[in-house]
C-alpha cells in the first residue's frame, strides 16, 4: 500500500477537525478529548505520519492545558511536556520533520521570553535540551541523505499555523501576519521562504536559526561579566553551527548577517546586537564547511552550494570592513586566514569555471582577497552568467566595491579565449588626475536605501544623479569615499557567454546595470 497516498486521504478530516477546533476554542471550550482520540490513533496506524498531522494532535493536547491561564513556571512546564510529547510522536520521522516538528516549541518559548523575563533561566534550560537533541540527530551521516525523503509542506500547513498562533491572534489576520507570529525572532526574508508546496527541510532550518538566535540571546540576560560573556557566546555559536550540520540553517544565518539589523534587537539592550553580530561573524567565518562540499555518496546541489558561497562571500567582506573601521587588526587578520583557509571561494571559482568552459585559464586570475573575487563575479554575471541568486545580493556585491578601496584590474576570458582587460572601476589615481582636470564627480544613483544602512557597507549619500562640487578640498587629507558609476568595456555589451542550462542556476542576458556617459567612456578609452 501506498503509505503516502493513504496518509494523504485523512486530509479533508483534518482540515474540517482544524476548522471545529477554532470554533470550539472561540468559544472558550478546552475540551477537546473526542478530536483528540481520533487522531491518536489515526497517528498510531501511520508509520510515518506527516507533519501537519503531529502538529494537530499535540496541538490539541497543548490547548486542553489551558496554557494562557498558567503560572509563568508552569508554563515553562507545559512548554516542556509539548517537547516531549513531539518526539515520542516524531520517532519514526527522519532528522528534517523531527526538527520541523519541533517549530511549535521554539514559538512558545520565544513569546515566553519576549512577555516574561523572568523565565529566562528556565527557558535556556530547556533550550539547552532541544539544540542537543537536534545536533544528535543532525551530527549523524544519516541526516546527509535526508535531502532525498525531503516531502513538501501540505494545504494544511496555512491551517496548522493558524492553530498554533490562535490566542495571539484576531480572526481577520492573514497568513502572513499569523507566520510572522508563529515564526517571530527571523527575518522577513527568510520567513517568506517557508510556505505551503516549500520542503520540510526548508522549515527545520528555520527551526535552528530561531534556537539559534534565541539561545544566543538569552545569555544576555543572565548576569554574565561581559569578557566570560563573550566566550561563552562564541563556544556556544560555534558548537550549534558544527552541530546543526544544515544547509538551509547556515544560509539563513548568512541571509540575517547581510540585513541592516538583526531579528532579535527586540530582546537585546543598547550595545548588545554589535556584540551579538560580531561574535555570530566570528562563528559562521572560522567555522569548516566540509560538510557542505560535494562528495561522491551525497552532495549539496551546485546551485545551492554556490548561492551558499556567495553570501558567504558578502558576509565575509562585511566583517573585513567592520574589523577596519573599528582598526581592529586582529580581527582582519582572522578573516582573511579564513578566506585563505576556506575551500567556499575555490568551489565558486570551479563553478563558473564550469559555467563558462574557461578550464585552465582561471589559474592565470588573481582572486586573492574577497573584494577581488566580488568584482570579478560581477563581471562575470554581466556577461550573462547567473551568479547572484536576487537582486539583493548584487545591490550588496555593488555597495561592497564602492566602499573597498582595493583597486584592480581583473583579465576576462572571452569565448574567443582572448584576454579582455578593463577597468572595472577608477582607481584612486585615476580619480585624483581627473580631479584635477574637472572639480566635479558623478555620484551613483544607488536606489535601493535599505542597504545603505548595512553593516561594513555605506553610510547614506545624496541620489538622484546630481553633482556635487568639492570646495576647499586639501589634497593631502585622505580622499572621503565615493561611489562612482561602474563602467564596462563597450566590447561587454556584445560578447557574453552563451546560456548552457538551468540546471546550475545558469540564465542568460543578465545585466549589471550602470548606465554611463559619452564623457565618462571617453576617460575610460584613454
Amino acid at each position: 500500500m501506498n503509505i503516502t497516498k493513504s496518509a494523504d486521504n485523512f486530509q479533508p478530516m483534518l482540515k474540517e477537525s482544524i476548522d471545529r477546533f477554532l470554533c470550539e476554542y472561540s468559544k472558550g471550550s478546552s475540551d477537546f478529548s473526542n478530536i483528540t482520540s481520533i487522531f491518536s490513533r489515526l497517528l498510531q496506524n501511520l508509520p510515518d505520519p506527516s507533519l501537519e498531522y503531529v502538529w494537530f494532535y499535540s496541538a490539541l493536547n497543548f490547548y486542553s492545558s489551558d496554557f494562557t491561564s498558567l503560572h509563568s513556571l508552569k508554563q515553562v512546564l507545559a512548554v516542556k511536556d509539548l517537547f516531549q510529547l513531539l518526539v515520542s510522536c516524531s520517532s519514526s520521522c527522519n532528522v528534517v520533520k523531527k526538527v520541523a516538528l519541533l517549530a511549535p516549541v521554539i514559538y512558545e518559548l520565544c513569546h515566553l521570553v519576549i512577555d516574561k523575563t523572568e523565565v529566562y533561566e528556565e527557558v535556556e534550560g530547556l533550550l539547552e535540551w532541544i539544540v542537543s537533541y537536534i545536533s544528535i540527530f543532525c551530527g549523524s551521516e544519516v541526516e546527509q541523505d535526508d535531502r532525498i525523503l525531503d516531502p513538501n509542506l501540505n494545504c494544511c500547513f496555512v491551517d496548522l499555523v493558524r492553530v498554533w498562533v490562535v490566542s495571539k491572534v484576531g480572526e481577520n489576520c492573514d497568513f502572513r501576519e499569523n507566520l510572522r507570529l508563529f515564526l517571530p525572532i527571523v527575518s522577513d526574508k527568510v520567513r517568506d521562504n517557508v510556505c505551503v508546496g516549500c520542503k520540510v527541510g526548508q522549515l527545520a532550518g528555520v527551526v535552528m536559526c530561531e534556537a539559534f538566535w534565541l539561545r544566543l540571546c538569552l545569555k544576555f540576560g543572565l548576569g554574565s561579566l561581559r569578557e566570560e560573556l563573550a566566550k561563552d557566546l562564541r563556544d556556544c555559536a560555534v558548537q550549534m553551527i558544527a552541530g546543526f550540520r544544515n544547509h538551509y540553517f547556515l544560509d539563513g544565518i548568512l541571509r540575517m548577517l547581510l540585513e541592516p539589523v538583526l531579528p532579535v534587537s527586540s530582546l537585546l539592550g543598547c550595545g548588545d546586537e554589535v556584540c551579538l553580530r560580531q561574535i555570530v561573524y566570528d562563528a559562521v567565518l572560522t567555522v569548516e564547511y566540509s560538510f557542505l562540499i560535494p562528495r561522491k555518496e551525497v552532495q549539496l546541489p551546485c546551485k545551492s552550494l554556490k548561492n551558499f558561497a556567495v553570501r558567504w562571500l558578502l558576509v565575509l567582506d562585511n566583517a573585513l570592513q567592520s574589523a577596519r573601521d573599528n582598526n581592529d587588526q586582529v580581527k582582519v587578520t582572522s578573516y582573511t586566514n579564513a578566506f585563505s583557509k576556506s575551500r567556499l571561494p575555490s568551489e565558486l571559482i570551479k563553478w563558473v569555471s564550469r559555467q563558462t568552459a574557461m578550464g585552465g585559464k582561471m589559474s592565470t586570475l588573481n582572486l586573492s582577497t574577497p573584494i577581488t573575487l566580488i568584482k570579478w563575479l560581477l563581471i562575470v554575471e554581466d556577461l550573462g552568467v547567473r551568479v547572484f541568486d536576487c537582486d539583493i545580493s548584487k545591490i550588496h556585491a555593488k555597495a561592497l566595491i564602492c566602499k573597498s578601496r582595493v583597486e584592480s584590474e581583473l583579465p576576462i576570458f572571452m569565448p574567443n579565449g582572448k584576454l579582455n582587460d578593463y577597468h572595472f572601476f577608477h582607481t584612486n589615481n585615476e580619480t585624483r588626475r581627473h580631479d584635477k582636470v574637472d572639480d566635479d564627480l558623478e555620484m551613483v544613483d544607488f536606489v535601493d536605501t535599505e542597504f545603505s544602512a548595512s553593516p561594513g557597507l555605506m553610510k547614506p549619500i545624496a541620489v538622484g544623479g546630481t553633482k556635487k562640487r568639492k570646495e576647499g578640498r586639501n589634497i593631502e587629507d585622505k580622499p572621503p569615499v565615493k561611489f562612482f558609476k561602474c563602467h564596462f568595456h563597450e566590447n561587454t555589451t556584445s560578447d557574453k557567454f552563451s546560456p548552457l542550462g538551468n540546471d546550475d542556476g545558469l540564465s542568460g542576458g543578465s545585466e549589471v546595470e550602470n548606465p554611463a556617459s559619452d564623457e565618462d567612456m571617453e576617460d575610460m578609452k584613454q
